[in-house]
């Protein structure tokens, strides 16, 4: 049986990808897997996937609303994350070596607190015109305040602006119309 290297291209439609040493593709890029970004995808040539290995520590106070189911696997470490359901918020706990998928549509806050931790998180790449959209809840009575909708193409380029507009509070952005209480932003 032979094996796969890097320059056999079969019948040219099929190319066949050498595996992956993970923990050393780790060691190489660790230095990324920390804020401010904690991220880093994997270029495996795949068309259908964004793989990418996401480090802690982070936070983050938006909930991501994504029209494809995401699946995450905790390498090293544990963490938790926030979604809103029809009742209310929850929190899911994904420990070193669990596996979790998320359903499609679930608002939801992945939050990585514990520093050196490690996961791989796998989604669908978003055809051109797909929206997905990113929300912020009100910490006291858990209301929906405020929702931005986005062709995301590039995460680095096209969430800063589109998250400005909360962050900044203009027109009063962050305010809960249910209960008056104020979000903090950021965090």
């Amino acid at each position: 049986m032979s094996t796969a290297d890097d320059s056999w291209q079969g019948d040219g439609m099929t190319t066949v990808m050498p595996p992956i040493n993970f923990e050393n593709w780790v060691a190489e890029h660790e230095h990324l897997l920390r804020p401010p970004v904690n991220n880093r995808q994997m270029l495996l040539g795949t068309s259908d996937f964004i793989i990418q290995v996401v480090g802690g520590p982070n936070s983050r106070t938006d909930f991501h609303v994504d029209p494809y189911e995401e699946w995450f696997y905790q390498v090293r470490g544990s963490m938790h994350v926030d979604v809103m359901t029809p009742v209310g918020p929850a929190s899911v706990e994904i420990r070193e070596g669990e596996m979790w998928l998320l359903a499609r549509h679930l608002p939801h806050s992945p939050q990585r607190p514990e520093p050196g931790s490690i996961g791989i998180v796998i989604e669908r790449i978003r055809d051109e015109g797909v929206l997905e959209r990113f929300q912020w809840y009100c910490l006291e009575c858990h209301h929906l305040i405020y929702s931005v909708e986005l062709q995301v193409r590039d995460i680095v380029a096209d969430l800063p602006p589109a998250f400005e507009r909360f962050y900044t509070d203009e027109d009063g952005a962050r305010t809960c119309t249910e209960c008056g209480a104020v979000h903090p932003g950021k965090g």
